[in-house]
């Protein structure tokens, strides 16, 4: 039954029948594209059939790629013939561009990007999703699980959400347009997204009394900047000054997770990164870097793997002096 007062349609019936969903019906009226017809004493926004018929040439012309402003100006006859002729030209150059776009997109699924780890619904919707906030929502979607309950504090989080997610740009050009679609394929591969819930939950999981989530990622982040100026400048991590870079990260990492800093948590860390390691989380930094036009910077990756040769090396040294110290005798 349609939910109708004094004539009017409430915002949720309006959006109903025109499969326009209600934030962006409260948007429109919000910009004066469309004011509703009336409001109620609770503040209710009430629309009528002509508002309703008002939408659906809001949605006709969007979708030929005006924007809000001239939208309004088009129904509000602010704009002469010949001015409109221009708009609809530039609507038509929108389409063109948008049309090129969506042709490399399907080429790059033809030519084995989708792949087949990749649903057909999955491949399909990322090659429909063109718009900026479209992709971030894809992203979202598929990603989140794996960080659910990550060690992360409230700064770190929002630092690596706008990493991961955000800033995608509107327009993409061929190579962009590549790598957006391999970096879709990899966001709702299953396994990508397993990968990364093994790298985050067994952190919290081994801590010995209080957790500091922004403690672990400080030493993490301090760790991992270190031995990227030391990869660039090529110092292997054996070196005393580089040892010192291990112990500073272990020790911090230790107290950030209530536990000794000893070989017994030497072990557990080295452990645990060799084993949660997934080289296909550096790709994901590399196609995102090639989207958002980044400069990708390699010794970010080998910074990993750096500091894990400099853990083994630690525990090595700590291994050989503790046997030497029990060979020593009285």
């Amino acid at each position: 039954m349609e939910e109708k007062e004094d004539g009017l349609y409430k915002i949720g019936e309006i959006s109903r029948l025109s499969g326009v969903s209600v934030k962006t019906i409260r948007h429109y009226s919000d910009v004066g594209v469309l004011p509703p017809s009336g409001v109620t004493e609770a503040g209710y926004r009430m629309y009528s059939g002509a508002d309703r018929s008002r939408l659906e040439l809001v949605r006709t012309l969007r979708a030929a790629g005006f924007d809000l402003p001239t939208v309004r100006r088009l129904l509000e006859g602010d704009v002469d013939p010949s001015e409109a002729l221009g708009l609809q030209a530039e609507a038509v150059d929108l389409q063109l561009r948008t049309l090129t776009r969506r042709r490399a997109l399907l080429r790059s699924a033809l030519g084995g990007v989708g792949g087949p780890g990749a649903s057909y619904p999955d491949r399909a919707r990322a090659l429909g999703l063109l718009e900026a906030r479209e992709r971030e929502a894809f992203l979202a979607e598929h990603l989140r699980r794996g960080f659910d309950g990550a060690p992360l504090d409230p700064d770190t989080e929002a630092w690596f959400w706008r990493g991961i997610v955000s800033g995608m740009p509107d327009e993409l050009d061929e190579g962009q347009l590549e790598a957006w679609a391999e970096l879709a394929r990899l966001a709702s591969d299953g396994t990508f997204v397993e990968a990364i819930q093994k790298q985050t939950q067994p952190v919290r999981e081994a801590a010995e009394g209080g957790f500091d989530p922004a403690g672990w990622n400080r030493a993490t982040k301090a760790a991992f900047d270190e031995a990227a100026r030391a990869v660039r400048e090529g110092r292997p991590p054996t070196g005393a000054r580089e040892q010192g870079v291990v112990a500073d990260w272990v020790g911090a990492s230790a107290r950030a997770l209530g536990r000794q800093d000893d070989p017994r948590f030497a072990g557990w860390i080295l452990s645990h990164y060799e084993r949660t390691h997934d080289p296909r989380m550096e790709r994901y930094w590399e196609l995102m870097a090639t989207i958002k036009r980044w400069e990708y910077d390699p010794a970010v990756a080998e910074a990993y793997r750096w500091l894990i040769e400099g853990l083994r090396r630690r525990i090595a040294e700590s291994r050989r002096a503790d046997a030497e110290g029990r060979a020593t005798p009285d």
